[in-house]
């Protein structure tokens, strides 16, 4: 199908599904074909022309079900037009600078590199501490995690429509 393009997306609580929906929304808005699925629900990926990827992150790794993905899939999406993000940090500031760099997990590295995405975005994620498990309450208790919605919208339009641009050209 022309100009389709496949958001799928690993969410534990719902914030990153929320980051792709966004994406889709400002993809179909351009005038693309667009999916926004959960990574599980992706039953044929090669009937896709273009992909976003987006992953949530704990502890500096992608949800398991993102990494298998890509692996998996590899050889499809090194040859197709890629954009990946991942969501988490929590704060203030440029995502990116809190983490001290990092935009992807160390263990996909060769991964991402073999795929060559036209980019890679890291967003702010939120955390609803009624979702959380009591464990999850009490890490995020432990390390003083700030709590709340930090995701930039007007960001996260900002390159999805970078996106449509480019798959438009």
């Amino acid at each position: 199908m022309e100009n389709s393009v496949l958001v799928a997306y690993a969410s534990k609580h719902g914030t990153t599904a929320e980051i792709a929906g966004k994406i889709g929304d400002t993809l179909k808005q351009a005038g693309l074909h667009v999916d926004v699925l959960p990574v599980k629900g992706v039953k044929d990926p090669a009937s896709y022309e273009a992909f976003v990827l987006g992953s949530a992150v704990y502890i500096a790794m992608w949800r398991k079900e993102m990494a298998q993905f890509v692996q998996k899939n590899e050889r499809l999406l090194s040859g197709r037009p890629v954009w990946i993000f991942s969501s988490g940090p929590m704060g203030e500031g440029d995502p990116t600078e809190l983490l001290h760099g990092w935009r992807f997990p160390e263990a996909q590295r060769s991964l991402i590199e073999s795929i060559k995405p036209r980019d890679v975005a890291l967003f702010h994620g939120a955390i609803d501490i009624k979702k959380m498990s009591l464990f999850e309450k009490w890490v995020l208790k432990s390390v003083k995690a700030p709590t709340g919605d930090f995701r930039d919208w007007d960001a996260i339009n900002k390159w999805a429509a970078g996106i449509a641009d480019e798959l438009k050209k």
